[in-house]
Order: structure tokens, then sequence, then C-alpha cells
């Protein structure tokens, strides 16, 4: 006996049949509005909220050594993690500044 395939309904993207609308949908409003918030309040740094990964990233656009990137599940975690960075930039400045005038 063989057997056949059911029959199926035709879908939205067969050929033949016009465009289904389709609703646009932004995710995570708040936490991407504190990322814009965080970006205004925070000069120097680039903030964003990445729906995928349900993180808060924070890349340096200032001048560093190497790309430096944080991520944190919160605002308020990434911006502890900013200013760590900021001081530790200060700090190794700093020290740099001081053993090229030897």
């Amino acid at each position: 006996m063989i057997r056949r395939r059911p029959v199926r309904s035709r879908g939205r993207h067969c050929d033949g049949l016009t465009a289904a609308p389709v609703p646009h949908y932004t995710w995570d409003h708040e936490a991407r509005s504190e990322a814009a918030i965080l970006e205004i309040t925070c000069p120097g740094w680039s903030v964003l909220y990445g729906t995928g990964s349900r993180l808060f990233h924070a890349i340096a656009t200032w001048p560093t050594p190497e790309p430096l990137l944080l991520c944190d599940r919160t605002v308020d975690g990434l911006k502890a993690q900013m200013r760590e960075a900021e001081m530790t930039a200060i700090t190794q400045h700093r020290t740099t500044a001081g053993t090229s005038r030897s």
C-alpha cells in the first residue's frame, strides 16, 4: 500500500498569493530605554541592550589600548563596571605618565 502525504494548505509565502501583513513588534521596551538613558548620561560610552542575549552592553568610545566591551544583566551592574574601567584607565594613565617623565 502506498501512503500519500496529506495535502497542505498554502502558506503565506507561496507563489501566487498576496503577502500577508506581519505586525512589527519591538522587544524589551523598558530595558532598551534604560540603555539609551545610560548612554546619554555616560559620555564616552556606547550603551545598548541585546534582545537576544538579554544583556546590557557598553563599548568604550574613548581611546583604549584594546577594544573595551562590558556586559551585565542589570543597568546598575553595567554602570559599576563602567566606573571601574574608567578608574583603571585613569590610574594606568597616571602611572604611565609618571614613569615617562623620569
